[in-house]
């Protein structure tokens, strides 16, 4: 029988500051009040704790399934992916305004793609998936909200 997953890695942290920001979500759902429902009834209250149990479900779920596996080749390879998604997301609000959205966006997009190893021996698709990620997210915001993202010229004036 395989070793079981330790307890302190990235599979079992992050659910477990989401049962905590849950717990904390459920005890504030029950703070919210309201003029015109009465005991028993639906109120602005209710939604938060339906949501909040379902989130524990959830979790039960994560929890059950990240206690099955088995134990990784080590933490610090576990965390470089995490690391370097962190870096990346740094450098890419760094760069965002002096380059623009598009230079900005396509490059954080290839470096999330090599990250993950996405289409890396297939350049025509790494690129043209690049392009079309970044394209999209331009349409969403832009076309979509309304939002006014940077240019390159913008950067430099």
């Amino acid at each position: 029988m395989p070793d079981r997953a330790p307890l302190c890695r990235t599979g079992v942290l992050l659910p477990l500051f989401f049962l905590i920001v849950t717990t904390v979500y459920l005890a504030a759902a029950f703070d919210i009040h309201s003029q015109f429902a009465g005991p028993g009834e639906m109120s602005p209250r209710s939604v938060p704790i339906l949501m909040a149990c379902l989130m524990y479900v959830a979790l039960a779920a994560v929890f059950v399934g990240e206690f099955r596996k088995p134990t990784p080749d080590g933490p610090v390879r576990e965390l470089l992916r995490p690391l370097l998604v962190i870096v990346a997301t740094a450098g890419y609000i760094a760069l965002f305004r002096l380059l623009g959205y598009w230079l900005s966006t396509l490059a954080f997009t290839c470096v999330l793609f090599s990250i993950f190893h996405f289409q890396l021996r297939k350049p025509h698709i790494f690129a043209i998936c690049a392009i079309g990620v970044t394209t999209l997210f331009y349409g969403l915001f832009a076309g979509i909200f309304g939002v006014r993202l940077p240019t390159l010229t913008q950067g430099f004036f």
